[in-house]
Formats: C-alpha cells, structure tokens, sequence
C-alpha cells in the first residue's frame, strides 16, 4: 500500500490474498486466486497488478513465466515492490522473465531439499517433528522451552492403548489373525481407535507396519526416501523387535504375491477352520496343497428320522480340481493324519528337552548374523557415498548452465540419471540385507523362545485355541507331506540342527489315510 501511495497515477482497486497454497507445487491452473485475476484483467477491472515480489505469481519455471507474458499481453502492467516493473518488449525481457523464475524454481526445490534434509536428521536423531502421535502414544511437555518461550512436547508411551496395541500384536503372532478378523474382534471388545470410532482394516493395518512401535522412528514412510531413526528409543518401545519382524514376516508371506511366488514353501494364510495342519500340509504325489473338505453322512435313526454328519478332511487341490495327473489319494483321513503329526512332534520335543541348547543358540547368533551384518554396514557405506556424489552433482547443475562446470549439461544429465539409478539399486540392497538379517534374528529368537517353553509346549498346545494350536505348529514345522503309506514331517531347519538324526522324519503307515 505503501508502494501505491507514493504513485500519484495509481489507486487501490482490489487485493488478491492466497493462503496455504505452494506457488511450487501447484500449477497456475489450479490456483482460484490466479484465476480470479486473470478474470478480471480481461474484464478490465485494473491496468496494473502488483506483487510484493514476482514469485508471488508462481515459482515454476516452465510455467510462471508465461503467466506474466499472459497479463502483460492484455496489457497489464507487471510491478513487484522489489524489483520494479517487468517489460516484455524484446528477447532479452523474456530471457530476463524466464531466468527469475527459474532461479525462483530452484530456490524451491533446494528448500524443499533442505527441509526433506532436516526432519530426517531429526528422525535419525530420534526427536518429534510434531504433529499427530500413532496409536498407543501421547505427548506431554518436556520442560524444555524454544526460542520463543513456548514448552516443548515430548512422545511418551500411553499405557491404556498400548496394551490395544500389544494385543493387536498378539493376535497375528499367537493367534494367526488377519486385519480384518482383528478389527472385527476390537469393534465386538468395544476397544475405541484413534479417532474414536470403530476399528477399520486400514487402521489395523496402520498400527502393524508402523516401526514406532518397536522403539524407530520413520519419516517419509512407505516411500523410496524413507528414513528411520539409527538408534532404538528405548522409551518408546511397545513391541519387542524380534516380536515386530515377525509379525511382518507373517504379514509379507500371507500377501497374495508372494503366497503365488512362494508356491513351493509352506505359508499359513489363515488359522480359520477347523484342521491344524492347513497350509503346511501337502500330498507327495503332485505337490499341491491339501485343504480343508466336508464328508457328510446321512444315518436313519430306529424311530425313523434322518441325522447328517459332516467331518473334516484333508483334501489334494490338485487332484480336486484336476490340476495334475496325481496318483495319490484325493480324501485323507484327517485324524489320522494329525495323530501321526503330533506322536512325532511330541517325541521330538523330548529329545530337544534333553540337550542343552544354551551353547549352541550362541553358537549359531554368531554364525548367523555375523555376515548378515558385515554385508548391511558395507551397503550403507556404500550408499551413504552414493548419496554424497549426487548431491554434489545436483550442486553442479547451475555451475554447468551458468558454463562454469567441466561438464555439458547434457552430459551432467546422464551422470546423475546414472548415479540415481545407482542409489535405487543400492537403497533396494540394502532394504534386502536388513530384511535377511531381521529373518536370522527371528529365527534365534524363535529357538530361544521354544528352549524356554519346551518343557511346557505340550501342555500349552492341548489347552490352546485352534488357532494358537495351528500358528504354534507353524513355528516348530517346516512341512508336512502325505503319501499314500508315509507321512513326511520336516521340521524347522533352526531346530533340527541340533538333533543328530537329521531334518526329515516319516511315519509309516500300517493302511491307507483315505
């Protein structure tokens, strides 16, 4: 106003006010006020528009620049307060009016970069960023105040929801629940979710992928940037790491890509239904899974009514549903089947009952994990080098336009192409690396977990929920494969290890399964 004031040929018309909306990052287009003004210039309701600088009308420089050229051809005067009037009469005025804008465009993207840079170095260092806290924490003040007196908050674990968010856990780990059977049983238990409504599959989903819960914060989540805290925060663990991993394994491995991909492993889709062994059980003829089937019976009682009976089986997919030309049975008898399971598996719980595994769990952490995490550190060097050579790269960009850089701008242009795709490869490594190293530390964990509840499996198992009895099965047996006289039990590699008899045990058959 300031500026209109001292122009005694100018007078106030009409202010353009625009909140909240990124000049960057979202075209001319899609900005009402723009289009407001370009309305009314062609109306004729003013001859000259005013910013306090031209980025005002936009920083994109394959865009704003001809935002202007569009009001300076309807003959509108362009002002800013910094930087006079902008002319567009010959060349040099549109060479001027495109390299402000393209100055303003990088300006952009480096605060961008700079803004990227400094909440992920807070991530790292495992301070709050501020906004909405996941399910199952809080904030409190810190009794740190900031520059301008105002008290910092802090992330703190909310006892109350945390035990929510431990029992979400739990059902997918004990229990084998998928995220819709877990947000179905919240909504029966009456449990609020954060927004106190009902639990959905997505906020269950939300509550198991996020690696808050097991003491790391992240920024950028789920995208090709993301970060994670280095160090745990001890404080803001809910759920063990181990316990989290696995979870994640499950969840991965259930997904309908890799249960197609992993057709030749033994995945545990769901713990519905009434047979244990479903989804580690196969027929040895064709490969194909066994799966559940009904054998209804119908009896004549004396007084003359009828009563139907329906009984669970195994049955080969492949055959069923003339898949394969198996030579196997189509029906096994279900009983049988799981009684041989269990006479196995009970016996072999006694004899690892019976060795002390101690020496050994520490024997195999060094073995399995020992490579693991000399190939995740040699890959994060790498990429951490890899990101530093981009960097200064990008940072020779203006120097090679400016013709101050050894390189062409083309030529810059396919290095960093280059060295981008270089840095995808390496995050894609590294992302593989810290998978397999997570996958041993699980599987430790699991035989840590089973030398302390040995002595009690059993117990457990015949007082557990089909469910329980089906995720715990999952966890001692690789497979199960039937044939017409044998059954085939292949337990898990990490157990079996320490048994001198081998991997495999069968269990002949004195008559068919049928």
């Amino acid at each position: 106003m300031d500026f209109i004031n001292k122009r005694d040929d100018w007078e106030f018309v009409k202010e353009y006010v625009e909140k909240g909306v990124s000049g960057y990052k979202v075209t001319a287009s899609n900005r009402d006020i723009i289009q407001k003004a370009r309305a009314d210039a062609e109306n004729g309701l003013f001859d000259v528009l005013l910013v306090y600088m031209f980025d005002r009308l936009g920083r994109r420089d394959d865009e704003t620049p001809f935002v202007l050229e569009w009001f300076v051809s309807q003959g509108i005067e362009m002002w800013s307060v910094k930087e006079g009037q902008q002319k567009i009469e010959d060349h040099t005025d549109k060479l001027i009016n495109y390299i402000r804008f393209w100055q303003s465009s990088g300006e952009s993207r480096k605060t961008s970069i700079r803004v990227n840079d400094k909440h992920a170095e807070m991530v790292k260092a495992g301070v709050y960023r501020g906004g909405t806290v996941p399910y199952g924490y809080k904030t409190v003040n810190s009794g740190v105040l900031n520059k301008k007196g105002k008290d910092l908050l802090k992330v703190v674990i909310d006892e109350e929801k945390a035990e929510i968010v431990k029992m979400i856990y739990d059902l997918v780990l004990e229990e084998g629940y998928g995220q819709n059977r877990i947000a179905g049983l919240l909504n029966t238990k009456g449990y609020p979710s954060k927004t106190d409504k009902k639990w959905s599959s997505a906020s269950v989903n939300t509550v198991l992928r996020n690696p808050m819960y097991k003491g790391y914060m992240t920024y950028n989540k789920g995208k090709e940037n993301e970060v994670t805290s280095k160090e745990q925060l001890v404080d803001l663990v809910i759920i063990d790491e181990e316990k989290w991993n696995k979870a994640q394994k499950i969840r991965e491995m259930r997904s309908p890509e890799n249960v197609k991909k992993n057709d030749g492993e033994s995945v545990i889709k769901t713990t519905k239904g009434i047979l244990m062994l479903v989804g580690i059980i196969k027929c040895g003829h064709c490969g194909y899974p066994l799966t559940t089937t009904y054998n209804k019976k119908t009896y004549v009682r004396k007084d003359g009514t009828k009563r139907v009976t329906s009984q669970a089986k195994y049955r080969c997919s492949g055959k069923a549903q003339m898949k394969t030309d198996c030579d196997g049975q189509t029906i096994y008898a279900s009983k049988k089947i799981e009684g041989i399971v269990l006479e196995e598996l009970f016996d072999y719980l006694q004899q690892l009952n019976q060795i002390d595994l101690t020496k050994q769990i520490q024997k195999l952490k060094k073995q399995n994990t020992n490579n693991e995490v000399k190939t995740l550190r040699k890959l994060e060097r790498e990429l951490d080098a890899a990101n530093l050579q981009l960097t200064k790269l990008n940072e020779e960009v203006i120097k090679s336009i400016m013709g101050q850089s050894h390189y062409s701008p083309e030529r810059l242009n396919n290095i960093i192409e280059s060295k981008e795709k270089e840095v995808k490869e390496l995050n894609k490594l590294v992302e593989e690396a810290q998978q397999e190293l997570d996958s041993k530390k699980i599987e430790l964990h699991e035989v840590e977990e089973l030398k302390k509840h040995i002595p009690i499996w059993r117990e457990v198992f015949e007082n557990a929920s089909s469910e329980k009895k089906k995720m715990m099965l999952s966890t001692v047996i690789e497979r199960v494969v039937v044939y017409k006289d044998n059954v085939e039990i292949t337990f898990k590699i990490n157990i079996n290890q320490f048994v001198k008899n081998g991997v495999v045990k069968k269990a002949q058959l004195d008559s068919q399964l049928s």
